[in-house]
Formats: C-alpha cells, structure tokens, sequence
C-alpha cells in the first residue's frame, strides 16, 4: 500500500463519520432542543451508538459519546406509555426511601436488596403509582419523580411525572418536538448550501460573460470576462438562457459565424465569432456569471433546499409508480458512504455539497407519512385531531415496530445490492 492510498482511505474515512454523525446528530438535536423547551424530561443524548466511552449528566440529561460514530440518538421521556415497560402479574422489586417512595424499580436480578413481588395494578401517567402484591397482600407505592427503571444492571431510565412526558403535552408541542428533526436537517442544507455558492459563487441569469476558457472560440475572438452582450446577430438578448438559445440555435456543421453586439464597460462594440461544436452543441467556451454576494448565497442556498425537495419528491414518485425502473436510483448507508468517500478526494468543498444533500434527503425521508419514521408520528397526530381522541399508544407503537422492521428489511436489501455493485 502506498501513502497516497492511506492517506485517501484516511480521508474517505474520516469524510463518512463526518458527514453522517453531523446530518443524523442535528437531526435529533433539533428533537432534544425544542423537547427541552416544552419541558419534556430528555433521559439521554448521544453521539454515536454502542457501548459508552464517555458520559457525563448534566440538568437531567446523561450526554454521551459512544463506540461507533455513525449517527445518534435522543431519548425523550414518555414517547411511549410508562405502563407499557411493565406487565401485570410479573415479578418485579422496589427500593423505597424513608418515607415509603419507590426510588428504584426492575426485575429482581437488577434490583438487588429490594422488596419483590407481583405487580397487580399501575399507573405512571397520571398517578405515578403501582400496586404489588406479597405473601397474599396487596400494597400501593407511589414512585418519585424520576424513579430509576432499572434497563439491566447497568443502564437506567427515568420514569418521569405527567407533565414531563412526551404524552402529556399538548398535540401541538408534540407535533413541533416531531417537527424539529427535519427541520434541523433542512436549516443545515441552507447553511451549507449557502456557504458553498459564497465560495464558488451563485449563478446569474444575465446576459453577462463569465470566465473565459482559454483556446476557446470567445478567447480566439477576443471576448472578455465581463462583456455584456446585447444582441446575437441582431436577436435582442436578455437573459443567460437568451443567450444560450441563441448561440445553441444553429444546427449546422460546422456553426455559422455569429455577430455580437457588447457592452464593454459602457462601449458599444461588435465581436464576430465562430461557436465550436462540443458533442454536436454550439459552444463559445464561455461560462455563466456568478455572483459571490453574501445575500444572494444565502437566498441561493435556501432555494436550493426548495427545489431540491422538489427533485428527491418527484424520484419518490416515480419509485412508488416504477419501482423496477427505479430501484437503481435509491443508495443504502455503504452506496452513500462510497459516493462521500469519491467526494472526499475532491476536496473540502465537495464534502460540504455532499453533507447539504444528504441533510436535506434525511429531513424530506423522514416527513414521510410511514410508520416509524417522523411523518408516520405526525400522521397518527392528525388522526387524534381529526378524531377528537388518541390512537391506542399500544396499537401504535405496533404499528411503528412493523414499519421499522420493514423499513429494515428494505434497507438490507438496498445495502446488499450496494456491496455487490461496489465489490
């Protein structure tokens, strides 16, 4: 292996983490943000998944960062019902405080030294209380704010009053905690797309020359970077795409001769030049104006986000119509990983384009209307309001279980066929 191999492996590498944990990691900040905001208590926020390298808890929450750096996760108090962690008529132990308060709750083997029995009633959304039976009696302990369910003997997770809970908040507040992830994603693309046309500069619809490439039929004919053309053998232009159709319009072999008229820092002149044919295309070598103006990126970047939206949905479109036909189109995590790893040896800049696209690809896939995903959340949320009342969180969360089973079923599929096309 040669250094300039490592070393582009090394980039590739480094690129992928990047760009994933950057799209996935804001996207579920923008969860953790705004249920913060709302009060929903926010067990866990991680970067990474696997086992914990470092952690530390800070105003509720245990911040982490974990073995394998592709993506993250946020845990949001109450997205689930509390009750539903539990099964009446299992063995369950509690540790009490002085005053009688559950503080600790889990199966015996994780909870050592505390009280076992059968759990026989509950209820962790409103009361925050459960009913345990021993040696034929039966005794209701209210839990504390933020009991301890012990996950394992290691790992725990709040159980969290009313008002803390994601199932407690209005439907509205639970729309925008749901909202907040795509959005993220789609501020990011904004970002990055604008801070990519500050660099490279927007492109302008005016009449108005760019560079000029060298040995060029523009360059021969002495056209300058600057030069605004007023007419095409007497054709008024005024636009770029004016320009372009007027240049592209002869058919013949080879191009005709064409008379400009330009404006050349406020002198008329006229310029006579021969289009040079490039892939049977009229061409002069000349390329589009840009602007490197910082608010024109901007508004560049966030209609860029715009209209992108608007391509990736017509795709999906055309993947539910033709779905054979377009199946080749669609990339797992390696097909993804591979393109960011070629765009990597490109250069700094071509990673930043990448990270927009697939930050604004995550936000739009994940407004979706399917189960697991956040817009299969928002659908069941317009339902509740339609219907004045919710769907049975347990139905519901089945129904996420099988969209996320088959959500993962599809993306086996699409990973396989991106390893056998890749190696």
């Amino acid at each position: 292996m040669t250094v300039a191999f490592l070393v582009g492996a090394l980039k590739s590498v480094i690129a992928v983490v990047a760009v994933f944990v950057v799209s996935i990691v804001l996207h579920e900040f923008g969860h953790f943000i705004v249920a913060k905001r709302f009060g929903v208590a926010v067990p866990a926020f991680a970067v990474g998944f696997g086992p914990k390298l470092f952690k530390r808890t800070w105003r509720g929450t245990e911040y982490s960062v974990r073995l394998f750096p592709i993506g993250g996760l946020v845990q949001l108090a109450g997205e689930m019902p509390q009750d539903a962690l539990f099964r009446k008529g299992e063995q369950i132990a509690v540790k009490l405080n002085s005053e009688g308060w559950v503080t600790v709750v889990g199966d015996p083997v994780d909870v050592r030294d505390g009280i076992v029995g059968t759990l026989r009633d509950l209820d962790l959304r409103d009361r925050l209380q459960m009913t345990i039976e021993q040696d034929g009696e039966s005794t209701t302990y209210k839990l504390v704010p933020h009991t301890k369910l012990m996950m394992n003997a290691r790992s725990s997770m709040p159980l969290v009053e009313k008002h803390e809970q994601m199932m407690g908040k209005p439907i509205w507040q639970r729309a925008a905690i749901i909202l907040a992830g795509p959005v993220m994603n789609f501020l990011l693309a904004g970002v990055l797309f604008s801070l990519l046309y500050a660099h490279t500069g927007i492109p302008l619809n005016a009449p108005t020359l760019g560079k000029i490439i060298p040995g060029s039929a523009a360059a021969s004919a002495g056209l300058m970077q600057g030069d605004r053309v007023v007419s095409v053998n007497g054709h008024t232009v005024s636009n770029w795409m004016d320009l372009v159709t007027q240049i592209q319009n002869d058919k013949g072999n080879p191009p005709k001769p064409l008379t400009l008229k330009i404006d050349r820092s406020g002198r008329s002149e006229q310029v006579v030049v021969t289009p040079r044919l490039n892939q049977g295309v009229p061409m002069l070598g000349v390329d589009q104006p840009v602007s490197h103006d910082k608010l024109r990126a901007v508004g560049g970047g966030f209609a860029s986000v715009y209209y992108g939206s608007v391509n990736a949905l017509h795709l999906y479109g055309q993947v539910i119509q033709h779905p054979h036909k377009q199946m080749g189109n669609l990339s797992g995590p390696v097909g993804i990983a591979d393109v960011i790893g070629q765009q990597a040896q490109l250069g700094i800049w071509h990673v930043i384009m990448i990270t927009g696209l697939l930050s604004l690809n995550l936000g739009l896939f994940n407004l979706l209307p399917i189960p697991a995903l956040d817009g299969g959340r928002l659908l069941f949320m317009l339902f509740e309001l339609v219907r004045g009342k919710a769907v049975d969180p347990r139905k519901e969360g089945f129904v996420h279980f099988v969209g996320f089973a088959l959500l993962m079923l599809f993306a086996v599929v699409v990973t396989y066929r991106d390893v056998t096309r890749l190696f």
